[in-house]
């Protein structure tokens, strides 16, 4: 059984920025590698289309990253090419991480499974607005 979302995102966010699938929460160290550099942070979000990952590191928009993770309670080790879509920028007024939303755009067959099969286990976090 697949949950999924009744609220929908603000009628603000562009098309193309919109989740197609849930999110579920959940931590777990990520590595990181762009073209010039390499970058290590934690999750705090994944769905089978990406993750947020949390980092200190500046990234812009369209970023291409090859990301390497291990979810908690699997054996199998993830690598998959992904995609700056958001940015989620220092705030000292709240106490949310910064960091980047990461689209995958290569991700291997068996990766997708492990990934569904860790998430069927999970609550989805659903947007609310204010």
């Amino acid at each position: 059984m697949t949950a999924t979302s009744t609220l929908s995102p603000p009628s603000d966010v562009r098309p193309e920025n919109r989740r197609s699938c849930d999110r579920f929460d959940a931590e777990f160290e990520i590595t990181a590698q762009s073209e010039n550099n390499f970058y290590r942070g934690l999750s705090e979000n994944i769905s089978v289309g990406g993750l947020f990952f949390e980092t200190y590191e500046e990234h812009r928009l369209g970023d291409v990253l090859t990301l390497r993770f291990t979810l908690p309670g699997t054996l199998s080790p993830i690598e998959a090419q992904g995609v700056v879509r958001w940015i989620r920028a220092p705030n000292p007024m709240s106490d949310t991480p910064q960091g980047i939303g990461v689209q995958f755009t290569d991700l291997a067959p068996d990766s997708r499974r492990v990934i569904e099969r860790f998430t069927r286990k999970r609550d989805p976090l659903f947007y609310e607005p204010d």
